[in-house]
C-alpha cells in the first residue's frame, strides 16, 4: 500500500486501521456530512446571495443592507413568525425586501410562494419589472429557473418554477378567482389599503383572509402584509398594525447612549426633527432632539443605525404576529435627509388640505384622518364671518356658479350659490340666491339669466362676471335643465350630473369630455371627489389656499348667510362602510348650501379643463414669510457639541441654549454608498 492509499483509508475509516479508528470515524459523520446544515437568516442570505437587477432600482448589484432592513428581512424569513405586518412610508426599502424574502424561500426553503397584488394589472407589472429580472440575475435562482418548455404558453409572467420543486405566483386581489385552485405557504400581500383589496357586493368576503386561505394545508404558513397607509377610518395596514406586537426600530443617542426610536414629534413635544428658517422663509439647518434631550446631526444616523435593533412596544393580539413601523426619517436615502422631509413639510403648508396627507402616508407613515370639515359647529363657522367692504374683497380673480334645480308642491325653486376664487383656490361666497318659482315655467329660469349675466362690484371698482355655472340636471326637470344650458354653452352654463360611483370610488371631477345625446350636452361629474375636495377644504383653519371665506354681509339678493345655511352647508356625511371604503351620504333634510358650493367647484374644474390660465390661477403663491419655523410649534434648540461619540457619554444638551447660527457642513452629504434597496 502507498503512502497515498494508507492516508485515504485513514481519513476515510477504513476498517483494515482498526475497529476504534473505523467507529470514531463512522461517527465523525455526525459532524460532518449528517449534520444539519444551521437555518441561514434572511439577512445573511441577502448579503451573500441577493442580487440588485439592472433597472429595478437606482443602482444594481450585490445586495448591501442597512440596519433597520436587517431586522425587518430577518422577520420576514423566520418560520417561528407567521404574521408580519409593516406599516411603511416612501423610500424605505420595503418592497426590495418583499422581493428578497420571496428569493430566499425560493432557494433556501423551497415552497409554494404567492404574491398579491391590488389588481391584475398591478400583478402582471410587478411579476415583469421585479420578480422576473430577480430570478434571470440572481446567479443562485437563475440556475434553478426552469425554462418554458417548447408548446407551453407563458403566464404573462406571473407565474415562475424552479427545479427544486418551489413556485412563485403573483395575482391581483380585485378578483376573487385569483384566490382559487392553488396553494401557497409563503404569501405576500402588498399594497392592501389599494382599492384592489377591498372586497365587492358580490365578493366571498374579506380579500387578506382569501389568500390566508391558500395556505391552511401547511402548518408552517406565513403572510406578510405591508402597504402605505390612507385614510384612518378605512386604513386595513392600519387597524393590522394595531394588533401586533408594533415593533420600532430603537437607536442610541450617539451623546449619552439612550436607546429611542426616531420620531417626527408634533407641536407639543420636545423632541423630534426641528429645524430653522432664514428671512427669506428659506430652509437653513435642520436637527434633531432626542428624548433624552440630546441633540443629534444628520451625519449621526449611520453610526445610530448600524447599532439599533426591533422592540417590541405592544402585547399582539396572537402570538406570533410581528409588526413593523417605517418612516422616511429612518432611511438613509439621501433623497430621505431629514432636510429633504422639512422641506417636503413646508411646501406642503401651501396647501395643507391637500397635501398634507401625502405627506403623512407617504413620508412618516401614518393614517390621515379625514375631517372634511364635519367637526367644524356652526357657531364656529359664524364665528368666522367677515366685512368684505364690497361684495366681492380684492383677492378675487374670478367667479363660478353651482345651481341646484329644486321641484315639488310646497316650495319649487332653484338655488344658485356665486363663489369667488383666488390664488390656491382661496375661496370667498359671494352670495347663496334662492330663486322661487315652478322650474317647469320658463320665470324662475329668466330669475338665474339675470344672475349669470350680473355684474359683481370687486372692493377696487372693478367689476367681475360669473366665468362659468354648474347646473345640476338630475332631477325632476332634466329637459328644462338641458335646454336652459345647452342654449347658453357658449357662456359656459353647463349642465352636469353625478357619476355613479360604487364602493366609495372616487373618479376625475371633470370628464375629459361631455356625454350627448339626442342633442342634449351634459357633463358626468365625480361627485365624490368633487365633495372630497369641496367638504375638506371647510376644515382650512389658516388664510391662503382652500381657505373659505363667508361674508357678514352677503351680496344684495342673497339669503342670509346664517345658522341655518352653515347647517346646510356640513348636512353631507362621509361614511365609512364595512367593506372599508367611505362614501357620502345625501340627508333627507335640506342640503342645498352644500352641494351647491360643490358644483361651483365643479364649474372650476370645467374652467381648469378649458383653459390653463385657470390652472395657473389655482396654484397656491410660493411661501410667505410669516411661514412659522416648525409645524410643531416647538422653538429650535441648540447645541455646540459635534464631536464623534466617545465611550464616556456626553451630558445632555440644555434645552435653552440657542442653536448656532451656521447647519453642519455634512448636513446635505452622503453618508454611505450602497446598492439602493430603498429605492422601492
Amino acid at each position: 500500500m502507498t503512502t497515498t492509499e494508507r492516508m485515504n483509508s485513514h481519513s476515510t475509516g477504513d476498517y483494515r486501521q482498526g475497529r476504534a479508528a473505523y467507529r470514531k470515524a463512522v461517527l465523525g459523520l455526525f459532524d460532518s456530512a449528517l449534520k444539519f446544515r444551521p437555518r441561514m437568516r434572511g439577512s445573511e442570505w441577502a448579503e451573500q446571495y441577493g442580487w440588485i437587477p439592472k433597472g429595478t432600482g437606482a443602482e444594481s448589484g450585490p445586495v448591501t443592507l442597512y440596519g433597520y432592513q436587517r431586522g425587518l428581512l430577518d422577520a420576514m424569513c423566520d418560520p417561528r413568525i407567521p404574521l408580519v405586518t409593516v406599516l411603511k412610508a416612501a423610500r424605505v426599502g420595503y418592497t426590495r425586501c418583499a422581493t428578497l424574502a420571496l428569493g430566499y424561500h425560493l432557494h433556501q426553503d423551497p415552497t409554494l410562494c404567492a404574491v398579491a397584488q391590488p389588481t391584475i394589472p398591478d400583478a402582471e407589472d410587478f411579476g415583469g419589472a421585479e420578480i422576473a429580472p430577480m430570478l434571470r440575475e440572481t446567479p443562485v435562482l437563475k440556475s434553478l429557473l426552469r425554462p418554458v418548455r417548447k408548446g407551453e404558453k407563458p403566464d404573462k409572467a406571473t407565474f415562475y418554477q424552479l427545479n427544486n420543486g418551489a413556485s412563485a405566483r403573483v395575482v391581483g386581489a380585485a378578483s376573487d378567482d385569483a384566490f382559487r385552485r392553488y396553494s401557497a405557504r409563503f404569501q405576500v400581500a402588498d399594497e392592501i389599503d389599494g382599492d384592489g383589496w377591498t372586497p365587492g357586493a358580490k365578493s366571498q368576503g374579506d380579500k387578506l383572509k382569501l389568500f390566508w386561505t391558500r395556505g391552511e394545508t401547511f402548518w408552517n404558513r406565513k403572510q406578510i402584509r405591508g402597504s402605505t397607509p390612507l385614510l384612518e377610518e378605512t386604513s386595513r395596514i392600519w387597524r393590522l398594525w394595531l394588533q401586533s406586537d408594533q415593533r420600532r426600530y430603537f437607536v442610541p443617542c450617539p451623546q449619552c447612549r439612550e436607546m429611542q426610536y426616531l420620531q417626527w414629534g408634533d407641536r407639543d413635544t420636545p423632541f423630534g426633527i426641528k429645524w430653522d428658517l432664514g428671512q427669506d422663509g428659506s430652509l437653513k439647518s435642520v436637527w434633531y432632539v432626542g428624548t433624552c434631550g440630546c441633540i443629534i446631526d444628520e451625519d449621526r444616523k449611520v453610526w445610530m443605525d448600524e447599532r439599533g435593533d426591533w422592540r417590541p412596544t405592544a402585547d399582539p393580539k396572537i402570538p406570533g404576529h410581528a409588526g413593523f413601523h417605517l418612516w422616511t426619517g429612518m432611511s438613509l436615502n439621501p433623497n430621505a435627509a431629514w432636510p429633504v422631509i422639512v422641506q417636503e413639510w413646508l411646501e406642503a403648508q401651501d396647501d395643507p388640505a391637500s397635501l398634507v396627507q401625502p405627506f403623512l402616508n407617504l413620508r412618516l407613515g401614518r393614517t390621515y384622518k379625514a375631517t372634511y370639515g364635519q367637526e367644524i359647529k356652526s357657531g364656529q363657522f359664524l364665528g368666522r364671518q367677515e366685512v368684505y367692504g364690497a361684495e366681492v374683497p380684492n383677492g378675487v380673480e374670478f367667479l363660478t356658479l353651482g345651481g341646484d334645480v329644486q321641484s315639488g308642491h310646497a316650495n319649487p325653486r332653484i338655488e344658485a350659490a356665486v363663489y369667488g376664487w383666488g390664488k390656491g383656490l382661496e375661496c370667498w361666497l359671494i352670495g347663496h340666491f334662492v330663486l322661487p318659482g315652478d322650474p317647469a315655467q320658463g320665470e324662475v329660469w329668466s330669475a338665474l339669466d339675470t344672475l349669470l349675466q350680473r355684474q359683481f362690484a370687486r372692493a377696487d371698482g372693478k367689476m367681475l362676471r360669473i366665468q362659468a355655472a354648474a347646473i345640476d340636471s338630475g332631477g325632476h326637470h332634466t329637459a328644462e335643465t338641458y335646454q336652459f344650458c345647452n342654449e347658453r354653452r357658449h357662456r359656459r352654463v353647463w349642465a352636469i350630473k353625478g357619476r355613479a360611483e360604487t364602493k366609495g370610488q372616487r373618479s376625475k371631477v371633470w370628464p375629459r369630455k361631455p356625454s350627448s345625446k339626442l342633442g342634449n350636452v351634459w357633463h358626468m361629474i365625480g361627485g365624490n371627489a368633487a365633495r372630497d375636495w369641496a367638504y375638506g377644504s371647510l376644515a382650512v383653519e389658516k388664510h391662503g389656499p382652500r381657505y373659505v371665506h363667508f361674508p357678514d354681509e352677503p351680496a344684495a339678493g342673497s339669503r342670509p348667510i346664517d345658522e341655518e345655511f352653515f347647517t346646510q352647508l356640513t348636512r353631507e356625511r362621509l361614511v365609512v362602510r364595512k367593506q372599508g371604503f367611505t362614501e357620502w351620504v345625501k340627508p333627507k333634510a335640506a342640503h342645498e348650501a352644500g352641494v351647491c358650493f360643490v358644483y361651483a367647484y365643479a364649474a372650476v374644474c370645467g374652467l381648469q379643463a378649458m383653459n390653463s390660465r385657470y390652472v395657473a390661477m389655482g396654484k397656491a403663491p410660493k411661501p410667505a414669510d410669516e411661514l412659522v419655523p416648525s409645524s410643531e410649534g416647538t422653538t429650535p434648540i441648540s447645541g455646540t457639541d459635534r464631536a464623534a461619540p466617545s465611550t464616556t457619554p456626553a451630558k445632555p444638551r440644555n434645552l435653552n441654549q440657542a442653536r448656532p447660527e451656521a447647519a453642519p457642513k455634512t448636513l446635505f452629504k452622503r453618508q454611505v454608498k450602497r446598492s439602493s434597496i430603498f429605492h422601492r
